[in-house]
């Protein structure tokens, strides 16, 4: 009995002992399977790091290569600043340059404009004077009752007076007629006004800006061109005795006031009356002052 006790606890004790070593081999088996995951684990955390120092090492290259890149840009830009301000500074200095020649050539334009302006004011100024004392003798144009002043002392403005003739509606009248010469004299013929009023056709006096304007086509060409074409030769002289026969004629055709044109074909009685009236009212003493 004893033997089959101690034997079946023998058998007992064997079969645990198996059941504790197979506990154990698999203990041991799932020790293996655990070192082998922790083995693949730290192999991939090992993949892990070394991907994440290549790819911080990839943006640190494209980082540095990006900051290469920025700064060569600078680079060029200042580069590229640095000619354009060169560019500018040479432009203006070449601009500075012409500027001063420029005013340069300017001024010595001016300058030589001066000389040839003063010379051209002393020939002038010369052959007034010479014109003024001809005219001034000149038995013919006394005969007529002119008389010739420098307004002021200026040669180039002078003032003649001219009596108005017998026969006409002028007569016993004293007019004055300012004549004014261009710096340029004889390129350019003077200006003739009268300085009374005077009711003629071809005198305005109704315009502000041109009273006294004496409508003679050769005043006019002599004026605006410096000669008369269709005479060869006209001057102060001249023109004063033109001016003298506007005395004895009106010119309808070159009227300055229609109006005053048509009164006068209508009723030239009425208009000499008028023509009298102003005589009489304007024109009885010289305007020499």
């Amino acid at each position: 009995m004893l033997y089959f006790l101690f034997k079946k606890r023998i058998i007992k004790y064997i079969k645990i002992m198996k059941n504790m070593n197979m506990m154990m081999g698999n203990n041991n088996m799932m020790m293996g399977n655990n070192n082998m995951m922790m083995g693949n684990m730290n192999n991939m955390n090992n993949m892990n790091n070394m991907n994440m120092m290549n790819n911080m090492n990839n943006m640190n290259m494209m980082n540095n290569m990006n900051m290469m890149n920025n700064m060569n840009k600078m680079n060029m830009m200042n580069n590229m600043n640095k000619m354009n301000m060169m560019n500018n500074m040479n432009m203006m200095n070449n601009m500075n340059m012409m500027n001063n020649m420029n005013m340069m050539n300017m001024m010595n334009t001016m300058k030589m404009n001066q000389m040839n302006q003063v010379a051209q004011n002393n020939m002038t100024i010369t052959r007034l004077k010479k014109e003024f004392n001809l005219c001034s003798q000149d038995p013919e144009l006394k005969s007529i009752g002119c008389k010739f002043i420098m307004e002021m002392g200026n040669f180039y403005i002078w003032r003649v007076t001219m009596n108005g003739p017998e026969n006409t509606p002028y007569q016993g009248g004293i007019f004055t007629i300012r004549i004014t010469f261009p710096f340029n004299y004889p390129k350019s013929g003077p200006e003739f006004r009268f300085l009374n009023k005077i009711y003629h056709l071809n005198v305005d006096f109704t315009d502000m800006t041109k009273l006294g304007h004496i409508c003679l086509s050769y005043l006019n060409e002599w004026q605006s061109t410096g000669k008369v074409l269709s005479k060869k030769c006209y001057g102060v002289k001249q023109a004063l005795y033109d001016i003298f026969c506007l005395f004895y004629n009106q010119g309808i055709e070159s009227a300055y006031d229609k109006k005053m044109a048509q009164d006068y074909m209508q009723n030239p009685k009425q208009f000499e009356t008028i023509a009298k009236q102003w005589t009489m009212q304007y024109a009885q003493s010289p305007m020499l002052s």
